[in-house]
This record gives structure tokens, sequence and C-alpha cells, in this order.
């Protein structure tokens, strides 16, 4: 079965554009949710082998759902306008990619993250 990923993101143009181009690709796409309420609704259905996620989602931080995800063993690829140093130490080996997004890289890094099946 192709692999799920829970796309994150509160720019809704962003995050059409992210779920049409890995779906495109070959996943499965979760969402996307453009709040982290949202999220954890479908998480309590789904459970994906990896989560695009926006860090910063209108003054919220999604990092305490990133530490749950991790923890349940789900690949972790951050989003951010804002510089690195916003990832705890303990997430530092979560890829990070800067917006505005690289399509392409997205996908080569989500490819590294939860090969397609």
């Amino acid at each position: 079965m192709t692999q799920l990923v829970l796309v994150l993101e509160d720019e809704a143009v962003v995050a059409m554009d992210i779920a049409a181009e890995i779906k495109d690709a070959g996943w499965r796409v979760l969402g996307p949710a453009g709040t982290l309420e949202r999220a954890g609704e479908l998480l309590e259905v789904e459970r994906p082998a990896a989560a695009i996620l926006d860090v910063n989602l209108g003054g919220k931080r999604s990092i305490d759902l990133a530490r749950q995800l991790r923890d349940d063993g789900v690949a972790i690829l951050f989003l951010t306008g804002y510089a690195p140093g916003v990832i705890p130490d303990e997430l530092s080996e979560c890829p990070i990619l800067p917006k505005p997004i690289d399509l392409d890289a997205l996908v080569r890094q989500l490819a590294e993250l939860a090969p397609r099946d």
C-alpha cells in the first residue's frame, strides 16, 4: 500500500500545492490540515508514515505534535519561513525546508523519509 503523508500547513494555497505534488509523486495524502486541531482529528482516524509540518500555524507551533508523531515512529519534515533555530535540539534530526517551498526538493526529501511502496 502507498505510504500515507500528513500535510499540516495553514496557508491554503501552499497546502493544496504540496498535497497535489506529493499525490502526483505517488504518496497518499492525509489532509491537508490547516490547524493543529484538524490534524489531531485526522490522526485519530489514520496513522501516517510521514508528516510535513509547518512550524508556525497562525501563532501556534507544531513542535509538540512533531514530538508525539516522532515518538510514534512517524518521520517528520518541517517547513518554515524562520531560522532553523526554531526547532528544538531534540528534533534536530528532522529535515527542515525553508519557505517559499521548493516542491521538487520537498518530494526528494520525502522520498528519503518515507519511500513510496
